[in-house]
């Protein structure tokens, strides 16, 4: 499941970062020198709510994005 995402490849610095899930996004990005990508995000957002059973991570947009609407 999204094998070349780039926060799932790091989710352990991503989680680190301290905050909800889009504030430790919006530090990663900035640490990195990264531009916002919306699917990227939802993405992990998705991993995230497998990984841990908690569905309320995904926004509608996010579902949009991903197609799961």
């Amino acid at each position: 499941m999204y094998k070349n995402n780039i926060y799932i490849k790091n989710h352990k610095e991503v989680a680190a970062m301290g905050g909800d899930i889009g504030v430790c996004l919006d530090k990663y990005d900035h640490k990195h020198g990264l531009k916002h990508d919306a699917v990227a995000r939802a993405q992990y957002k998705h991993w995230c709510a497998k990984e841990t059973g908690v569905k309320e991570l995904l926004s509608e947009r996010d579902r949009e994005l991903l197609g799961l609407k």
